[in-house]
């Protein structure tokens, strides 16, 4: 499991990467447009230790969604995490912890 710490670098990387950088980093494979847009919709929706709490539970917070995005929230927190290791903002071993 990742650490409340991991997870707020990961949400202060989110917060303070301009977008378009980071769509270009992260849009690939399975991680979507769609994946990305309802990611930085959460990160901007809450503070780092909410979005440190959301990520750990696979949850969310309390949000308006449209059915576009409905679906993808089954997928998203595996697909997202799973892209942060990828991209080394998390350690690859830590969730086996």
């Amino acid at each position: 499991m990742y650490s409340d710490s991991e997870l707020m670098s990961v949400y202060d990387f989110l917060r303070n990467t301009p977008e378009g950088h980071l769509r270009k980093m992260m849009v690939a494979g399975k991680m979507s447009n769609d994946h990305f847009m309802v990611l930085m919709k959460v990160a901007r929706g809450c503070s780092s230790e909410e979005f440190a709490k959301h990520a750990i539970a696979k949850d969310f917070p309390k949000m308006k969604s449209n059915a576009k995005e409905v679906p993808i929230k089954d997928s998203l927190w595996p697909i997202a995490l799973g892209k942060f290791e990828e991209l080394g903002l998390l350690a690859a071993g830590a969730k086996a912890a």
